[in-house]
């Protein structure tokens, strides 16, 4: 159910890419002289998990969710995935919107495709906001061997066992709207997502010169606060903020004071008040 705090879309559209693929975009909010800001989301999810974060920023600023190739509303051609494939659609969108420079927000995945756009293009980003982030991460459970015809059991075995590493008991519409999302993804995509391995940035990462803000759950098991610390202090112009009492989809389970921390971190006053009215269980 789409949450009730995101508001009639401004464009939503689709960029063909060099390759043939199509990437679905939502665009919302104003003009700005601000850059705008791109949500990447990750492995699985879909540019909807952003609703709440996005309803409280796009009254200041322009924000655009994509979904990355394979994922939601996007293509989901058979096609190897990686985070510098998904760095390069990105750059495409932007140059199909002619947009120069960029805040990459990422999640997960998306926030390991910012770090690379980052760093193959840093004069198309104008800052970071790395959430559920990692320099280097190795798959925390073994994945069951898989199959076409025992995709859709095997998927639901494979979601109950990620379930601990990635939700709390407290946020369970959170677990719900994600595991929805992962529960239907094509198995020729599924196949190729599962053999996408996450570069080990460990030595690149110092050379990040945009200004970064590392967002970690403070009990998040899937990117402990210990590897957003890592980022914060290797990343030369970079600050951490850790979410209390959430999870790894922090921003999901506590939206205001995530959205009041990323408002601050791009100067901008936050776009709304009060709880994010999705009956997501925030507590904000």
């Amino acid at each position: 159910m789409m949450p009730t705090t995101w508001k009639l879309p401004t464009t939503c559209d689709a960029v063909e890419l060099s390759d043939g693929a199509r990437l679905f975009y939502r665009v919302s909010g104003p003009e700005t002289a601000a850059p705008p800001v791109v949500f990447l989301h990750g492995n699985r999810d879909n540019h909807t998990h952003f609703a709440e974060l996005i309803s409280l920023l796009d009254p200041a600023l322009r924000c655009l969710a994509l979904d990355l190739r394979g994922h939601g509303l996007s293509s989901k051609e058979d096609h190897p995935l990686s985070a510098g494939q998904c760095a390069a659609d990105v750059i495409e969108v932007l140059d199909h919107l002619g947009w120069d420079q960029v805040t990459l927000v990422g999640h997960s995945l998306g926030s390991v495709t910012a770090m690379v756009l980052a760093l193959e293009h840093p004069e198309r980003v104008a800052g970071l906001v790395l959430m559920g982030s990692a320099a280097h991460y190795e798959m925390k459970w073994k994945r069951p061997e898989v199959t076409e015809e025992t995709y859709r059991q095997v998927i639901e075995e494979s979601n109950k066992r990620a379930g601990p590493f990635f939700f709390l008991d407290g946020y369970p519409e959170v677990a719900n709207r994600v595991i929805a999302s992962w529960s239907w993804v094509p198995f020729s995509v599924h196949r190729n997502l599962i053999q996408l391995t996450h570069p080990d940035l460990r030595e690149r990462v110092q050379k990040i010169g945009a200004p970064t803000l590392v967002v970690a759950g403070e009990l998040d098991r899937s990117t402990p606060v210990e590897s957003a610390r890592y980022l914060a202090e290797t990343i030369p112009d970079a600050r951490l903020h850790v979410v209390p009492g959430t999870g790894h989809f922090m921003f999901m389970e506590k939206p205001v004071p995530v959205a009041a921390t990323i408002a601050e971190f791009l100067g901008v006053p936050l776009g709304a008040s009060g709880g994010c009215g999705s009956g997501c269980g925030c507590g904000s």
